[in-house]
Formats: C-alpha cells, structure tokens, sequence
C-alpha cells in the first residue's frame, strides 16, 4: 500500500512538470518578441560592419534591469570565450540586409516557439489524459484491496505465502424472464432433442419464469515470474449451476418440478502458462506466449453470434501476441486450439474442432483503439449419414454416434435410419446434421475512450460456412428434395452488428451503459448447439434486434435488463399461409452480485 501511495505521488508531480515546462517555453517566447526582435532592429552597427545578437540579447537585460553590470560582463566574457574557442558567432554582415534578415528571423523563431508550444500541448493533453484514467483505474483498485485487505489481516497474510498465491470470487445472478409467443405461430414444431410425433415445443403459451445462476471458483498462481524467470502458471477451477446435458445455460429455473435442485457442473478446470521475456528484445517489442488446457474461457476475439457466453471450451489453445508493451500501439495474435466435442466409445470418428484466429489491435490515436480478427473453425465428424439395416447392433452404434448429443434447433436435420419400412415397423427417429461444418468468421471492433471512463464501442461480426453444399444434403436424402428447394430452406451465412455507450463493465454505484444490436444468422452458419442459447429460445435460422441497458447499484451490485425480439428467416415447416413459424419477444431483467 505505501508503494501504490508513492506512485501516486510521483504521478502528481510529473503532472506538475509538464504546465511548468509550458509556461517557460512561454516566457522566453514573450521575450524574444517583445523585448529581443526590436533591440534587434535598432541595434547599433558593430565594428567591421556586423553585429552579435546573442550580445544584444545580454545588453538588452542588463538595460530592462533584469541583470545588473556584473552579470552582463560575465555573460558577455563566457559567450565571446566561446565564440573564439568554437569559431561560431552569430552575425549580420551586410548592414543593408539587417531589415530583411529581421523581419525573417522574426517570422522563423516565431514558428519555432509556436511549434515547440503545439507539441508540447499535444503531449500534455495525452498525457495528462492518460494520467487522469490511470489514476481512476488505480484509485479504485485500491479501495478494492482496502477493502479486501485490513490491518487485522495483513500479518496473517504475509506467514500465510498460499492465501496470497489463491483467491476465491463468484458471482450470483437472479433473473426474471418473459418469454412472449405470436398467437399465430405453428404448434407442430419438433423438439430436436426430443424427436417424436408427440414431442413439440411451446411455441404459443407466453412464458413467466424466474431463474438463477450460482458461479464459484478458485484460481492460484502456481508459479510467478517475478520469482523465477519461467513465466507465470496458473491454474483454475469453477462450479456452476446448469445441467450437464445442456453445455451453454447455466441457469436453474425455480419451480422446475422436473428438477428440484439444480445440477452443479464443472464449468472451468484448467492451468494456463504465460511467459513475457523480462528483457526488451525486438526494439521492446516484447512478445507473449500462453498455453491453456482443461475447461477454458473462450479464447477466441469473437462474439454470440456464433459462441454462447456461458459455453466453456474444452481442449487445449496455444496463444502469441506481439508488442506487449503499453507503450506500443500496434499489437499482434495468433490463437490455435484443438477441442474435442463428442467421445464415442464404438467410432473411431471422434467429434473434434481445429480453430485458428490472426489478428490485430490499433491505437491510431489517443483515445482510439481498433481491433481486426480473422478465424477458421473447422468441425469434423459432426455431420450425420444415411444408414440401412438399424436393426443390426454395429448399425444402430454408428446411428447413436453420428447423432448430436444436443441440438437447440435451427440446423437442417434428417432421420438418419432409411431403412424400409415393412407392416408394423417403425421408424427409429435419430436426427443427424445434413450439412458440413467449416467456418470462416471476421471481427472488427473500435472503441473511443476520449471521454473516459464513458466509452462508445461499435462492433461487427460475420461468418460463413464453407462446407455448406445443397446439392449434397440433396443426396443425402436421396433427392427427397432438390437442391434448389433446400437452398430456399436453408443458409449458411450469418452477421450481426451493434454499439454500446458507457462504462465498459458498471460495477459501481451510478455506473451505467446502453446497447443496441441487430442479428441475422441462417440455419446453417455455425452449430446451432453452441450459439447463443437466449435470442430466439436458442440456436440458428433467426433474426431480431437487442436492446440493452446496466446500471451499478452499489459496489459489485448491478442490474442489466435485457429486450429481443426475435423472428424465423425461413419456415421451419415449410408453410406458405404465415409470415413466420416462431416469433419471440424476450424481457430480461436481472440482479446480479459479485463476490
């Protein structure tokens, strides 16, 4: 704490130095001018017909009274000292220019004063800027530690090397959610996690519920680089509620008689290595390297256009980024990751995504700052086959395999058994994915921070699935329907763009931000079991807009309310007698709690 007090303190003066340094560099203009330039003009001719303007200069405050004689001929001795030793003097040889030579000796100085005074306003403006939103970063983490840290506590602390390498937090959140239903919507729209002629959604009967989320985890520095010079390890872990077949809610419904007390899931496990060169290498450029593996956050520059907030990744992801130094305003990264999705225990077609991203950040000016990403993201064994012969027992294990574990609708699906039927047989009702997955997404944000700490960040995102081919989902029903006819039912492109005003993360008392954001994703763009699970009930094929607001209530106390209104881009039932088959308007409005 006294060495935080200390910083400020320094901080204080060095922005004492800069308005100092301003208005000297102001004075000895106004003196040159007023005072230098005109003594000049009137100076008096010089033995061998020049004059020396520096012995001007010293003549003309020795008469204005600023120096008395003494000093005048010490000045005047040391510059002629000088002037014999270097062979530098200053001087107008041709009497007859000297008015010429003025007026251009004039205009010059006055240019060099008024640029030295622009850059040196420049600088002070961003730094004292910069100053300014440092020392309110830094106040408030402060208060943070003061508040976490006592004089009671510090002792027991400083023996106890563990306390001070772990730490706990969480957060709870309860949240009141209307789900409101268009009366003309279709009622025969199957649930895909639940296939079967008796197995529909609610698509008509408005919804009022009430859920909460309980997160609780812990993270300890294994290894710090300030001690050894092998980087920084850190491992992690944290529970939520949630269910363990849905991998992007972590929500526990009250009331749900089908599930009294929630699941609690584990939804981060991982240990994560960074390592930062302690010396300057690359002109100080310096690079960073960091390994994740386990149960990680989402590593890549992306949005829930196609990742849900709450999904966790599972694998392992490898990350560079160049010029870390905050001094630098340019800033490089590249992100691979490997992630496995679906284990099967009678396939070897394991389900698995490679992911890369490369990209860039920019701070062009003070005060702005862009942000450019390109990713790949390629699904293999995910897509579903047509097979015969169900009732033989390898059949109906590959069936099992192919078939998502979880879908939240949207993705063009087919009975993947098409075996023929006879009397009284039955067909087995196992969907799987009738198209390929391999995406190309693009990111761009740009944030303005001038009016710190109330930001305006502008967001894009936009994403294509390569592998989508109609005319192969044709043949894998076996021509059922034509390519052109799955083309009009389906998609594979999807984009969404939005802006948000205010503070980055409000967890204070007054603090506060507004949203607005416009989403259109096709059917077959990404996976609809991982995309965001609260814009039209979950998954693809959906269009709306957002509107959001949050508000800090107290410290680590805030309220965000969330409206979507959400529609189909095509039918999934294929009627022509309505505009759309589901359309969803969504309020949320949530208390959350941090710890």
């Amino acid at each position: 704490m006294k060495k935080m007090t200390q910083h400020n303190k320094n901080k204080k003066e060095s922005f004492r130095i800069v308005p100092a340094a301003a208005i000297c560099c102001l004075l000895v203009g106004l003196l040159w001018a007023v005072f230098v330039l005109p003594a000049m003009a009137k100076a008096e001719t010089i033995p061998n017909g020049s004059f020396d303007t520096t012995e001007a200069l010293i003549q003309l405050l020795k008469e204005k009274g600023v120096i008395n004689d003494k000093e005048a001929s010490g000045f005047l001795d040391r510059h002629r000292k000088k002037a014999t030793s270097t062979g530098q003097t200053i001087t107008i040889s041709s009497p007859g220019d000297q008015e010429a030579y003025l007026q251009q000796l004039s205009k010059d100085a006055t240019q060099k004063v008024t640029n030295d005074l622009n850059n040196l306003k420049e600088n002070y403006e961003y730094r004292s800027q910069d100053l300014i939103k440092k020392n309110i970063l830094l106040e408030r983490e402060v208060a943070r530690l003061e508040e976490i840290i006592t004089e009671e506590q510090m002792p027991a602390l400083q023996k106890s090397s563990w306390a001070q390498r772990i730490k706990f937090g969480g957060d709870i959140r309860v949240r009141h959610e209307s789900v409101m239903y268009d009366p003309d919507n279709a009622t025969d729209i199957m649930d895909v996690n639940d296939p079967g002629t008796n197995h529909n959604i609610n698509t008509t009967h408005d919804q009022h519920r009430q859920r909460v989320r309980l997160r609780f985890g812990v993270k300890a520095n294994l290894i710090d680089q300030t001690e050894k010079n092998v980087g920084k390890v850190e491992a992690g872990m944290r529970v939520a509620t949630g269910s363990v077949g849905n991998p992007v809610s972590t929500n526990h419904t009250l009331g749900d008689a089908s599930n009294d007390r929630s699941d609690i899931v584990l939804d981060r496990a991982y240990v994560n290595w960074k390592y930062k060169p302690r010396e300057e290498i690359w002109g100080g450029k310096l690079p960073q390297i960091s390994l994740t593996g386990g149960i990680m956050e989402n590593p890549w520059l992306s949005s829930n256009l196609i990742w849900d907030s709450d999904l966790g990744f599972e694998g392992v992801a490898l990350n560079f980024v160049t010029d870390t130094l905050e001094s630098n305003p340019f800033k490089a990264f590249v992100t691979m990751g490997y992630f496995p999705l679906e284990e099967s225990e009678w396939s070897q077609d394991d389900k698995f995504m490679l992911g890369g991203q490369i990209g860039f950040s920019h701070r062009p000016w003070y005060g702005w700052e862009y942000k450019l990403a390109a990713a790949y993201y390629d699904y293999n064994n995910v897509s579903g086959q047509a097979v015969t012969g169900y009732q033989t027992t390898a059949t109906r294990r590959l069936v099992e395999s192919m078939s998502p574990k979880y879908m939240q609708g949207g993705n063009s699906t087919f009975t993947m058994d098409q075996t023929t039927l006879g009397t009284g047989e039955e067909r087995q009702e196992d969907l799987g994915l009738l198209a390929e997955f391999r995406l190309l997404s693009l990111s761009a944000r740009l944030v303005n921070s001038l009016y710190f700490p109330i930001q305006v960040q502008l967001y894009a995102d936009w994403v294509k699935n390569l592998a989508y081919d109609a005319q192969a989902m044709s043949d894998k029903l076996g021509g059922l329907y034509s390519k052109e006819e799955i083309e009009a039912d389906s998609g594979d492109t999807g984009y969404q763009v939005g802006v948000k005003v205010g503070y980055l993360k409000p967890r204070e008392r007054g603090e506060w931000n507004v949203s607005l954001e416009y989403r259109y994703l096709e059917s077959d763009a990404v996976l609809d079991a991982y995309t965001d699970s609260d814009f039209h009930l979950g998954g693809t094929n959906a269009q709306g807009w957002i509107v959001g607001l949050e508000l800090g209530l107290y410290h680590n106390l805030w309220l965000k309310a969330r409206w979507m209104t959400s529609d189909e881009i095509t039918n999934m039932e294929n009627s022509d007698d309505q505009n759309s088959d589901l359309s969803v308007d969504t309020l949320q409005i949530d208390l959350n709690a941090a710890f």
